[in-house]
């Protein structure tokens, strides 16, 4: 007969909680897990479930969860996972904190999940949902306001990394990061320092990479940033500082690559538009675009389809309009 055997979170949980109103749940079932709290301050609620059953046998092996809360109060961190060596982490400073990890969903290529999360200030929420295996998502935000969202599902190998935190001149909040991975080692990396800025990534095949910047020494504020990605081997980078930018970027096929960079000689509303549409699937061939900006109220859009595109775009100066379709249907 197979042994069963189960831990109880009393048995495998190590917590600390000081102040008042704190909640810890923890529960294990399988072998070698562990768990690890640390909650400081008031109203805080922290709940760990590192489970899984296949008929009546416990699953869920050598799985890995610590939260840590502190000097803050109404604080929510909660992490659920299933199946074998998964490992999250969250750490959470300030008050108000939202953190929600979930790995696995207990089915078939289901494991080595990594998660990291980390939040300083007020109002932050950030979820992570890896409902397949070998994913790593991390997550890192500053200031006040902030979501991060990351799904990564029917896949294995993926990467997201999100950043979101106060530009070279201290001012941050309110910016929301979202990434979706539903194919296998595809990367993308979001960074947003600034104010109110938006960034979308959705990659659907293999070996994807997108790159999205949204401010850093110099800020960005009300900025969008779009990639969708769908098909194999597509690269896709966005660089945007200053405001009120826009910059969206759709491929669909394999092998593409397009590099968007906006920007301003002033500090000010940039309000630059940049749009690329790649379909280097529909034959095979792989496209080329490349656009660059700077100052103000410039439009550039690239539309290529079919076979053997390239194109390359500069505007220095303002209110100027690019427009390039080569064989696009």
């Amino acid at each position: 007969m197979k042994k069963l055997t189960f831990f109880v979170a009393t048995m495998i949980a190590a917590g600390v909680a000081n102040g008042q109103g704190n909640t810890q749940t923890s529960s294990s079932y399988g072998n070698s897990n562990s768990v690890t709290v640390t909650q400081t301050g008031s109203s805080s609620t922290a709940a760990v479930r590192q489970n899984g059953f296949t008929g009546s046998a416990a699953t869920g092996n050598n799985n890995k969860a610590t939260q840590t809360q502190s000097t803050g109060s109404n604080n929510n961190a909660s992490i659920d996972q299933s199946n074998n060596s998964q490992t999250a982490t969250q750490t959470q400073t300030g008050s108000r904190n939202m953190a929600v990890a979930k790995q696995g969903d207990n089915i078939p290529l289901d494991g080595e999940n990594v998660s990291t999360q980390t939040q300083n200030g007020n109002d932050n929420k950030a979820t992570v949902n890896q409902l397949s295996e070998r994913n790593t998502a991390s997550q890192t935000q500053s200031g006040n306001s902030n979501t991060a969202d990351i799904l990564q599902s029917f896949s294995f190998g993926n990467k997201a990394t999100q950043t979101q935190g106060s530009s070279g001149d201290g001012f941050s909040g309110s910016n929301k990061a979202s990434i979706t991975q539903l194919g296998a080692t595809n990367t993308a990396t979001q960074s947003q320092l600034g104010v109110g800025n938006t960034s979308s990534a959705y990659q659907s095949g293999t070996g994807n990479t997108s790159t999205q910047n949204q401010g850093g020494a110099l800020h960005s504020y009300y900025s969008n940033a779009l990639v969708d990605q769908r098909g194999n081997n597509n690269q896709a980078t966005q660089t945007q500082t200053y405001d009120v930018q826009d910059a969206k970027i759709y491929q669909t096929g394999n092998g593409s690559v397009a590099i968007q960079e906006q920007g301003s000689p002033v500090d000010g509303n940039s309000t630059n538009r940049a749009y690329i549409q790649q379909d280097a699937g529909l034959t095979g061939a792989a496209d080329y675009a490349r656009q660059r900006q700077s100052g103000s109220s410039n439009d550039a859009k690239t539309y290529q389809g079919l076979s053997g595109n390239s194109s390359d775009v500069l505007q220095v100066g303002n209110s100027n309009i690019s427009l390039v379709k080569q064989n696009h249907l």
